[in-house]
């Protein structure tokens, strides 16, 4: 069995070349706008929406007919989805998700909600067409001005434009990761998964702005900085992933197995947090990491070639 200095050893950095260290990562950024783009031109938008941001309506249905008579049912209405659901009151039943719908169309269903099941029905939520698309708007907003200001604070403390284009480079590609993951597996974009971005653009420059202070302002080799800082932001991210999968375990796989109904915006966001915190273990530590050690060795270079100028440039005689 492998001891934690192997391992390390085994996953060193500094042993490839820097072609390779960046290649990869920028060819699976470009895989995942790829996905994203394919998701916009067919379905008009780079990953599903979710009602947060189209509008619609959530009817809990205390019943236990199958989906299929529920479809039947609710034929001439927008439906959805049909998804199970239970409370920790012991209610169960089915959970009818309907899309945007005009206010004649919301009386009607709730007279056909009546007639087939009387008082057993309630509608938790109920989002306006309007009302969504504000939200989309608002939380866009939020998080290009989060991503903003984080270049801009970047930049500030570096003062210098590559290290600093490296350290938002290896974000952007995270959230771009993350989101097209979602895409893969069929998450929509809500609230929760929104809030997960954000939480994500803190989490993915840690380990950037650790390993871009230790290689710019520590002393040593540089290839020994980089390992230091490996070790360091591995244990890191290690820790937060191991939070993160246990925030998923709890809100999706614990429910399987016990009484307690799924936490699906704790899902959902764990979900995010952990496709985004993945990706930034191969940006960090390879796209941010050859970045960064061809920006020194170039730095060193140049520095280099202007000792040997100076060194060759005839000294004046002085009368």
């Amino acid at each position: 069995m492998l001891n934690a200095g192997e391992i390390f050893e085994r996953i060193d950095v500094t042993k490839y070349s820097l072609k390779k260290l960046v290649l990869v990562p920028l060819l699976i950024l470009l895989l995942a706008l790829a996905v994203l783009g394919y998701s916009q031109f067919s379905t008009g938008s780079p990953v599903k929406l979710s009602m947060d941001f189209t509008g619609g309506t959530v009817v809990k249905v205390r019943t236990a007919e199958e989906e299929h008579a529920l479809k039947a049912i609710f034929a001439d209405f927008p439906l959805k989805s049909v998804r199970d659901f239970s409370e920790p009151s012991g209610a169960t039943g089915k959970m009818l998700i309907f899309g945007p719908m005009s206010k004649a169309e919301k009386e009607r269903l709730n007279e056909t909600l009546y007639e087939h099941f009387g008082d057993a029905y309630e509608i938790p939520r109920d989002i306006s067409g309007v009302v969504g698309k504000r939200y989309l708007e608002q939380a866009i907003t939020a998080v290009l001005v989060a991503f903003l200001m984080m270049a801009i604070v970047v930049l500030f403390v570096f003062k210098t434009p590559v290290p600093s284009f490296a350290v938002v480079l290896s974000a952007f590609s995270d959230i771009v990761i993350a989101t097209a993951c979602m895409n893969i597996v069929g998450m929509e974009l809500s609230l929760g998964t929104i809030a997960a971005l954000l939480m994500l653009i803190g989490y993915s420059v840690d380990s950037d702005i650790l390993l871009t202070t230790k290689i710019l302002r520590g002393r040593g080799e540089l290839n020994e900085k980089v390992r230091s800082a490996m070790k360091t932001g591995l244990t890191m991210t290690a820790t937060t992933i191991a939070a993160v999968f246990a925030m998923f375990f709890v809100a999706s796989v614990l429910p399987l197995a016990s009484p307690f109904p799924p936490i699906p915006m704790l899902r959902d966001i764990s979900a995010v947090l952990l496709f985004g915190l993945f990706a930034d273990l191969m940006n960090t530590w390879m796209l941010n990491a050859g970045i960064l050690r061809w920006y020194v060795a170039w730095k060193e270079r140049k520095s280099a070639e202007r000792l040997v100028k100076k060194a060759k440039k005839p000294r004046q005689r002085h009368s």
